[in-house]
């Protein structure tokens, strides 16, 4: 199974999905997993971290978006990035229907 975390985008967001710890939980139990370069730059992890527990750090954010089996991350897509997951691709975040698309930085 591939796993993918993309790093946040919204202003002031310094939260990530997942630490090191329990990316290399997921890799002890066999998942293949993908990080988004800078996943963790705002929460002290570094794409080093990550490496080191066994994650591939992908620059590629569509890349990682087209290729996941289960793609974790904090917020919602935002609405351009619906389309590109992969079909049949499980999406993990919370989701705040009150809370403005507007709020993204990319």
């Amino acid at each position: 199974m591939r796993i993918n975390i993309l790093r946040e985008v919204q202003l002031g967001e310094t939260r990530v999905a997942i630490i090191p710890d329990g990316v290399a939980r997921l890799v002890k139990h066999g998942a293949d997993v993908d990080v988004e370069a800078g996943l963790g730059q705002e929460a002290g992890f570094r794409d080093e971290a990550y490496a080191a527990v066994g994650a591939r750090v992908v620059a590629d954010r569509q890349a990682l978006l087209a290729s996941a089996d289960l793609l974790l991350r904090l917020h919602k897509p935002a609405a351009e990035e619906v389309s590109l997951l992969k079909s049949g691709c499980i999406h993990v975040s919370f989701l705040n229907p009150l809370r403005p698309q507007s709020s993204f930085s990319n």
